[in-house]
């Protein structure tokens, strides 16, 4: 079969799923990871020979699997970032907030990473701050062991350790950085097929009664000290939980991702 046919083919399927560019998108990083092809090859009017692979393929992203856990990596701040269903699939606003820490800090800095999941956040921070140390701790066992792989993978020295935030106590550091649980059950109607069914709830959802349970209390755990610390949050919880901070004593920053969306948080004491 034609490439050109084969990529029609791709795009017809699952744009039941996906807009026509996302569509088109995952077929190109298909073609790269089962045949080392890319979009000249399908301009020439190259064939394969590897149809049923790709139909195999085709049946997984039509369940809503995404491409990111067929292939195994996602790529995040430059970094090649092992993914399976264990962790989240990074993504591209949460580089932002990695860029915003890095533009302020740099001096060097004992950093912790909660929730770290596939510990993209804290080896994109490492790689930037090579001389700052940095750690990430998580509840799960797997993720942490997919962490760790990662971090093996770039040669990044990266301290990974088991960590319940809502019963641990945290050591000090002078930066605290998280993209915690934020979303709550009863948006699950709105989430995508793809996220709903195959990613890690425990790392997307937090109960209805305190979607700012996490915030909450990671700030109660560095108040009174000299700990800065960043999130990504919901856009639908930024008035209350700026307001409720403001009522605890603490200094709050927002920021913009590339949406228009207030979806980055610093906060001071």
């Amino acid at each position: 079969m034609k490439l050109g046919l084969l990529k029609a083919l791709y795009i017809d399927e699952l744009k039941k799923l996906y807009r026509y560019s996302e569509a088109e998108s995952i077929f190109y990083v298909i073609l790269e990871w089962v045949e080392k092809k890319n979009k000249t090859h399908v301009i020439l009017g190259l064939e394969t020979i590897l149809i049923n692979t790709y139909q195999d393929i085709l049946l997984e992203l039509k369940s809503g699997r995404p491409v990111q856990y067929i292939t195994n990596e996602s790529i995040f701040y430059s970094l090649p970032i092992y993914v399976d269903e264990n962790v989240l699939i990074p993504r591209p606003e949460t580089e932002e907030l990695v860029h915003w820490i890095l533009s302020e800090q740099k001096v060097n800095t004992k950093i912790l990473d909660i929730g770290t999941g596939s510990g993209c956040i804290a080896l994109a921070l490492k790689k930037g701050l090579p001389s700052s140390i940095i750690s990430g701790c998580d509840i799960s066992i797997k993720a942490l062991e997919v962490a760790k792989r990662n971090a093996n993978q770039n040669n990044l020295d990266v301290n990974f350790f088991e960590l319940n935030i809502l019963y641990d106590t945290i050591n000090q550091y002078d930066i605290i950085v998280s993209n915690p649980p934020y979303i709550a059950h009863n948006e699950k109607k709105k989430m995508h097929k793809n996220v709903l069914d195959h990613e890690p709830h425990p790392a997307l959802f937090v109960d209805d009664l305190d979607p700012l349970l996490f915030y909450k209390r990671i700030a109660n755990q560095v108040k009174n000290t000299n700990t800065t610390a960043y999130f990504e949050t919901s856009e639908f919880y930024t008035e209350s939980l700026d307001q409720w901070l403001i009522n605890e004593g603490f200094f709050t920053e927002w920021k913009s991702d590339f949406h228009g969306k207030k979806r980055f948080l610093k906060i001071t004491y």
